[in-house]
């Protein structure tokens, strides 16, 4: 069994200081196997907002993994944002955009799903290159078959049950579909500081609603989002939160935990199961 924390859109420059030290608490006091960071350490990609962040990750246990998000580039610092894009998420949160996690139990892929720039006026949506989709495969086939195979991103790979018609990762039906084919069971994403979890339809990008248990590999994936940590940006009423994730034999159980401005407190009615 492995128990996974996962913790995303922290946005250090406009963070609740009293989530941030309760969420630290928390996570010490209790401390899972794994933290998943996905993305957004930052507001804005400032010096001063990264060394917060990586002051932050120093009290954590490890181990943990993280990737980057759309704000941890510079929205003003424009040849920065060209040229480096990604060199103060290397020199302060990790030298690498998209690691790779393992350990007896499960194997962990990370993507990088940020643009320096797009051919729109909104650069915060996210996309997979099809090398990178190539390149997740690769390292996913190469772990040992036993298992239990994640995949995180920053950008959603599934839409919300409320909108489905919302923008996810640009190349999300290729990814998922390839992704199946690698045995991976679970997706975990941010950006939209809400909380869901979804199962996806082999090939299509759908969502599965039936009770079937189809072969390993080619089965179930659950896409899971979690919701703003410590940031005080804060959508649809919905609190700080992160996700408790357990992994025991194949099956996954996911369940939101929320900050009441105190303490964290399991969300009611915010399980999946795979």
């Amino acid at each position: 069994m492995r128990r996974i924390s996962q913790i995303s859109d922290l946005h250090f420059g406009r963070t609740d200081p009293a989530a941030v030290e309760g969420l630290v608490a928390e996570l010490n006091g209790e401390p899972p196997d794994l933290i998943v960071a996905s993305g957004d350490f930052t507001m804005a990609g400032r010096r001063r907002e990264y060394e917060e962040a990586r002051a932050f990750l120093a009290r954590l246990p490890r181990p943990w993994i993280a990737v980057p998000g759309n704000h941890d580039l510079s929205p003003y610092h424009i040849t920065q944002r060209f040229l480096k894009p990604f060199a103060r998420y290397r020199r302060y949160i990790c030298p690498e955009t998209e690691p790779v996690f393992e350990d007896d139990e499960i194997g962990v892929v990370g993507l990088n799903t940020v643009r320096r720039w797009a051919p729109e006026r909104d650069w915060s949506q996210g996309r997979i290159g099809r090398r990178q989709i190539l390149r997740a495969a690769s390292r996913l086939n190469a772990m040992p078959p036993h298992l239990f195979r994640i995949v995180v991103g920053h950008h959603p790979f599934m839409p919300p049950p409320w909108d489905e018609e919302a923008r996810i990762v640009g190349h999300a039906v290729e990814a998922l579909a390839a992704f199946r084919e690698c045995g991976v069971g679970l997706t975990l994403a941010g950006h939209l500081h809400r909380h869901y979890a979804r199962f996806a339809q082999a090939g299509t990008g759908g969502v599965q609603t039936d009770g079937s248990r189809p072969d390993h590999g080619k089965g179930r994936l659950l896409a899971v989002q979690a919701g703003s940590a410590t940031s005080t940006r804060l959508r649809g009423n919905e609190p700080n939160a992160y996700n408790r994730i357990t992994i025991d034999a194949g099956r996954v159980s996911v369940t939101a935990r929320i900050w009441t401005g105190k303490t964290w407190e399991d969300a009611p009615d915010a399980k999946a199961a795979k």
